[in-house]
C-alpha cells in the first residue's frame, strides 16, 4: 500500500470517528467552552503517558513550539465554534457545514502558499456546496445560529489545516499533538475566569455519564483520529484531506439518526446531498491518480 492510499485509509478512519463527536457534544450536558476545555485537558493527560514523548518535545526549538501551539488554540477555537453550533441547532445541522471546509481551503490556500489558484480545486470546492444546501433542506433549518456559528467553525478548520500542512511538515504527528492540546489547555485555562464571570454557570464540574462521554471522546474521538489525520497530512495536501473529510456530514448524520433518532428530519434532500458530496470526493480522488491524469493528458 502506496502512502497515498495509506493516507486515504487513515482519512476516512479518523473522519468516522470524528462524525462520533458530534453525537457525544449534543449528549454531553454542558456548554461548549467547557466541553472543549475538557477535552483538550483529558486528552494533554493522555498523551503525556506516551513513552519518550516528552523527551522528543523538549529536542524542539522554542520557536517551533509557540507556532505549533498557536495553531493549536485555532483549533481549539474551532472546537468551541463546531460544539457551539451543536448546542444552538443539532448535530446533523453542525455536521453538514463542515464540507464548506474544502472551499474555503481552495480560495485561501494559494494565498498563504502564494501560488496560482487552482480552477479545478475550486470548482470540486464549489460542487460541495448543493450538497450542504440539499443536506440542511432535508433538516429542520429553523437553527439558523446554530448554522451560522458552524460555517465559522468550518472556516477555522480551514485555517488549521492550511496552517499545520505549511509549518508542521518535520515535528512528528504526536509531538504535534501534545503541544497544540496543551497549548490548548492553557489558553482556554486563561480564559475560564472571564468566561465564568459573564456566565456563572458556565463551568461545571462533569456528572459519571459525561465523564465517561468526555474520556471517550478525548482518547477515541480525539487521539487517536488526529493522530492519523496528522500522519495523512503529511502524505496529501490540505484539501485533498479537507474533501475526504467532507465525509463527515455523511458519518455524523447517519450515526445521529441511529443514535439520537433524527432519522426523522431525513428525506430524498439528504440522499440528493450525499451523492453530490460523495461525487466530488470520488471526482478529486481520481483527478489525484496520476495514471488516470496521465490518460487524460493532464
Amino acid at each position: 500500500m502506496d502512502n497515498l492510499k495509506k493516507a486515504y485509509w487513515q482519512m476516512n478512519i479518523a473522519t468516522i470517528l470524528w462524525g462520533l463527536t458530534a453525537i457525544l457534544g449534543r449528549l454531553i450536558s454542558m456548554d461548549s467552552f467547557t466541553l472543549v476545555w475538557y477535552r483538550v485537558v483529558l486528552v494533554s493527560i493522555s498523551l503525556l503517558f506516551m513513552p519518550g514523548i516528552i523527551k522528543s518535545i523538549r529536542q524542539l526549538s522554542i520557536k517551533s513550539i509557540l507556532l505549533v501551539g498557536g495553531i493549536g488554540i485555532l483549533l481549539c477555537l474551532h472546537w468551541v465554534a463546531w460544539y457551539g453550533s451543536i448546542k444552538l441547532s443539532n448535530a446533523s445541522v453542525a455536521v453538514s457545514c463542515i464540507a464548506c471546509v474544502s472551499l474555503f481551503i481552495a480560495v485561501l490556500e494559494p494565498l498563504f502558499d502564494k501560488s496560482t489558484f487552482q480552477l479545478s480545486n475550486i470548482l470540486i470546492g464549489l460542487m460541495v456546496i448543493p450538497g450542504i444546501l440539499f443536506i440542511n433542506q432535508s433538516l429542520d433549518l429553523n437553527y439558523k445560529k446554530g448554522f451560522l456559528v458552524g460555517i465559522f467553525a468550518a472556516l477555522l478548520a480551514a485555517f488549521y489545516g492550511i496552517l499545520n500542512k505549511k509549518y508542521t511538515q518535520d515535528i512528528p504527528p504526536n509531538e504535534i499533538m501534545l503541544v497544540q492540546m496543551v497549548c490548548s489547555s492553557l489558553f482556554l485555562t486563561i480564559c475560564l475566569p472571564f468566561i465564568i464571570k459573564f456566565n456563572h454557570s458556565s463551568f461545571i464540574f462533569p456528572n459519571k455519564i459525561d465523564l465517561i462521554y468526555l474520556i471517550i471522546l478525548s482518547v477515541f474521538c480525539t487521539a487517536i483520529p488526529f493522530n492519523l489525520f496528522l500522519h495523512a497530512l503529511k502524505a496529501s495536501d490540505a484539501f485533498t484531506t479537507a474533501l475526504i473529510n467532507n465525509l463527515e456530514p455523511i458519518y455524523g448524520i447517519i450515526l445521529a439518526a441511529i443514535l439520537l433518532g433524527e432519522n426523522k428530519e431525513l428525506n430524498s434532500n439528504f440522499y440528493i446531498g450525499t451523492l453530490i458530496i460523495l461525487s466530488a470526493v470520488f471526482i478529486h480522488a481520481l483527478l489525484n491518480n496520476k495514471s488516470f491524469r496521465k490518460r487524460l493528458k493532464f
